[in-house]
């Protein structure tokens, strides 16, 4: 799932499940020992279109993806109080995500495994080594990644913890899709092991069985970011998917 399509699916969540009002998030000023960071550039695409760029800059607090521009729509996981914003200029609105357990069982028919491929003739990528790996669920290849051990072990670190934070919302999504329309890539890289892919580095390149592809295109390791892009708007009205048992 692209950032742009997480918005769109976010902000379902927020009116089919009874947004409301929730509580200040952390605004304001962010601390000044956030402007030490990682940029990281990707190209995006979804299958059928072209591509499109994709910024994630990675702090030891935050992480925020967006296109770009400082001044557009983004998304910005608190890595301390485990927390997803939502944020759309347009309609001067938030809407949050915390994170918490769920309680959806962990189907016994989910059978997962890995294969790497020959990387040989792989470029080196800031001294490390690049390995690819095809992942499966059910003999069904649900995500193929080259990873880079060592890469930017921070962002990846922000990565998934985004991605467990994120779970229960995919959870409730799961428990509610009839389960003949389920799909076992979907309950195991959204739901039960969403950073399964994360296990081998830092992903320079990766596809989803849906050709969703993402690939790297630049970073910097010691990039000095503006700390007003990590706040949330104090005037924006806030709004939450709601809690889930678990």
């Amino acid at each position: 799932m692209g950032w742009r399509q997480l918005i769109i699916w976010m902000s379902i969540l927020g009116v089919t499940m009874g947004s409301a009002p929730t509580s200040e998030p952390r605004s304001g000023s962010a601390n000044d020992d956030e402007a030490l960071s990682s940029l990281i550039w990707f190209q995006e695409r979804e299958a059928g279109t072209g591509y499109y760029a994709v910024r994630m800059i990675a702090t030891p607090r935050y992480l925020r993806i967006d296109d770009g521009d400082d001044s557009g729509d983004f998304l910005l996981f608190d890595r301390g109080e485990r927390a997803i914003y939502s944020v759309d200029h347009e309609n001067q609105s938030v809407l949050v995500i915390n994170a918490k357990s769920f309680a959806l069982d962990r189907p016994q028919r989910l059978q997962m495994a890995e294969e790497e491929l020959s990387s040989a003739g792989s470029p080196l990528i800031d001294g490390k080594a690049i390995r690819v790996f095809r992942l499966y669920t059910n003999d069904q290849l649900c995500f193929e990644v080259a990873a880079a051990a060592g890469l930017l072990p921070g962002a990846v670190a922000a990565l998934r913890e985004f991605h467990l934070a994120l779970a229960a919302e995919q959870a409730a999504l799961a428990s509610r899709m009839p389960k003949d329309v389920q799909s076992d890539c979907d309950l195991s890289d959204t739901v039960f092991t969403p950073d399964r892919y994360l296990r081998f580095g830092f992903p320079v390149r990766q596809r989803d069985y849906n050709g969703k592809t993402r690939e790297l295109s630049d970073f910097d390791p010691s990039y000095r970011a503006d700390p007003r892009l990590f706040t949330i708007p104090l005037r924006y009205r806030r709004f939450t998917s709601g809690d889930f048992p678990g």
